[in-house]
């Protein structure tokens, strides 16, 4: 369902910011499962080298730092659907789920959890999206001069 009463270079403006969010949202992905994974690898590699009376804590927290990417990154993946979402909303022209999806919630978990330049630019979307298809603003006549 599209809105027919809109600015088409407000709607223009709004899909170069999302789709540059989109794009880094997938590079902060590969970015949490790389980290992720070499964190688990290491401790592998580590524990297999390490004998237990050295240290047990150093393996251990290499393993927790692993886990704590992977929720990182499963995090991530949720705020990279929502914003796909939006991405494809806004190819569509769909302005009625489009300001369904925007929320500034999800713009500060994208700051948190994407990264900056993601968040921020949902940050800088969420109220170009809450004005487009809105009726432009009458004013009232000036007052005649005395």
């Amino acid at each position: 369902m599209t809105t027919p009463n809109y600015d088409p270079s407000k709607l223009a403006t709004i899909k170069s910011y999302i789709t540059i969010a989109f794009v880094f949202n997938i590079i902060a992905l590969v970015a949490w499962i790389l980290a992720a994974l070499s964190q688990i690898i290491a401790y592998v590699t580590f524990q297999s080298y390490v004998y237990y009376y050295y240290t047990v804590s150093a393996p251990i927290s290499i393993l927790i730092t692993g886990i704590v990417f992977l929720v990182f990154f499963v995090l991530s993946l949720i705020v990279f659907m929502r914003v796909r979402n939006m991405y494809s909303a806004v190819n569509r022209g769909d302005i009625a789920t489009l300001k369904q999806l925007n929320n500034m919630t999800w713009s500060i978990l994208a700051l948190i959890f994407a990264g900056v330049i993601p968040g921020i630019l949902l940050i800088m979307v969420t109220g170009p999206i809450n004005e487009i298809g809105q009726a432009a603003p009458v004013y009232p006549p000036p007052p005649p001069p005395t």
